[in-house]
């Protein structure tokens, strides 16, 4: 009775180290690795399984590398990225004999003996979201045009132009507010607007202020 329970406990370690064995007596199948991000960010892609794991950065030139690895089931994952308002969705594409795969954010594979030269995981990045970039004249040093933004369905809301918002993509209705600076006001040219901002872009908006004439300052 004492071996039979001998047996049912090492049976265990035993599986958790058969990867560990077949890493010294089996040789391992090379991953085509390529990674690409976006410049002036860094992009991480993280590799694991069989018991082990390795990450691979990117600032935008492209790493392109071999990755060794052994039959069974990897993970591969890319971090989040974003540039100001502009965010990066990771998407990965992974062959191997079978065929292609693609998914966004992260991903698991097996790896088998007979996708030997067919192995490529590949991970890049697409813009989700863009912004406005607001340009303002006629208002005195420190002054601050005043933006409202809103999208069909959505309720209105301010827009920063010194920190934009990341926004989807689509058509956004623009209403400019009068400033009032150094006890004038000043009224905006055009008071509305509609613009399209797309993904992975910054949509040049301009708004012109001119103080308003004495007399409309004092009927209010």
């Amino acid at each position: 009775m004492r071996n039979h329970r001998l047996l049912l406990l090492t049976a265990p370690l035993l599986l958790a180290g058969c990867s560990e064995i077949q890493k010294l007596t089996t040789p391992p199948l090379s991953l085509a690795l390529e990674l690409k991000g976006v410049a002036g960010a860094e992009a991480r892609l993280v590799l694991s399984g069989n018991g082990g794991g390795e990450t691979y950065t990117d600032n935008g030139a492209g790493l392109q590398t071999a990755a060794a690895v052994w039959p069974g089931r990897y993970t591969a994952s890319l971090s989040e990225l974003a540039q100001g308002p502009i965010r990066y969705a990771g998407v990965l594409e992974y062959s191997n004999a079978s065929g292609n795969y693609t998914r966004q954010g992260s991903m698991s594979f097996d790896v088998r003996d007979h996708d030997t030269g067919k192995l490529k995981l590949k991970g890049s990045y697409q813009p989700v979201t863009g912004s406005l970039q607001v340009a303002a004249s006629g208002l005195p040093f420190g002054a601050r045009a005043a933006v409202f933004y809103r999208a069909s369905g959505q309720e209105e809301a301010p827009f920063d132009p010194e920190r934009p918002a990341a926004l989807e993509p689509g058509s956004y209705l623009l209403r400019f507010g009068e400033v009032v600076a150094g006890g004038k006001t000043y009224l905006p040219q055009p008071a509305q607007a509609v613009v399209a901002v797309e993904a992975g872009k910054l949509t040049p908006v301009s708004v012109s202020y001119s103080a308003a004439p004495a007399a409309a300052r004092e009927g209010r």
